[in-house]
């Protein structure tokens, strides 16, 4: 299911850009955009979006005053052309800060981490048992469908453009997602990024050298900026160095 957001921002330009890339983002359902702050209360109290795009500065009242009054079934994320409010909107709980002008990759990696969050809690609600399995996994959007991975079945996940395939011992699934956004929802414990285009799984290392990582059989690439990082945190586990 998409996304059920809505734009507020006193700038028509701005509110332009946000329909247009929302156009180009399949989980995004851009219903409504707003250039008054005050008419999009309204709808928010009324309709509850998914998530709003956010601007600050606006007349009547300001973007950080509104996202303070929307309840935490309604994600926010701020769309502004300063840098300086930063720490205010995390204090009221914003999803991601987009400084203008921000490019397509940008604004796709902000709506992946609203498309999680949105997965993440309609499966608490439909099974309130699987909380504990769920921290213990990640929901992907594969093969037209909701995927529910094991953290454990992981072996590693390899970046294509916008795309990651994550490769567990059975499967390899391919998911519109970039290698930043979904290393947010790992467990930094077990996951660790070793190379531009690659996160393994630190418990699934066989053998590994100053170049290049074993796991189940496949060769990773390790960049050197990412080795001494990689040996520091897998000197404690069962793994063995080769020449």
């Amino acid at each position: 299911m998409s996304l059920h957001c809505i734009a507020v921002d006193d700038d028509d330009f701005s509110l332009k850009i946000i329909q247009k890339l929302s156009e180009q983002v399949p989980c995004v359902d851009l219903r409504k955009t707003f250039n008054n702050a005050l008419d999009a209360m309204v709808y928010i109290k009324k309709h509850k979006p998914d998530l709003v795009f956010l601007d600050i500065n606006m007349p009547d009242i300001n973007g950080l005053e509104i996202a303070g009054q929307i309840k935490e079934q309604t994600m926010v994320i701020f769309t502004t052309a300063y840098k300086e409010y930063a720490v205010d909107a995390f204090d009221v709980n914003a999803l991601d800060y987009l400084v203008k002008p921000f490019d397509r990759e940008r604004f796709y990696h902000a709506v992946c981490k609203a498309d999680q969050l949105k997965i993440a809690k309609e499966i608490r609600e439909k099974d309130p048992q699987q909380n504990q399995e769920w921290d213990q996994s990640i929901v992907i959007k594969a093969e037209y469908k909701n995927i529910q991975l094991k953290l454990s079945d992981i072996l590693y996940i390899e970046a294509l453009d916008n795309y990651v395939k994550i490769h567990t011992p059975e499967h390899t699934y391919v998911t519109l997602q970039n290698l930043k956004s979904i290393s947010e929802v790992l467990d930094k414990r077990l996951f660790m990024r070793v190379h531009r285009s690659f996160i393994i799984s630190l418990p699934k290392v066989d053998q590994y050298n100053s170049s290049k990582i074993q796991i189940n059989g496949n060769e990773i690439p390790i960049g050197r900026t990412f080795l001494p990082e990689f040996r520091k945190s897998i000197k404690d586990k069962s793994v063995y160095q080769v020449n």
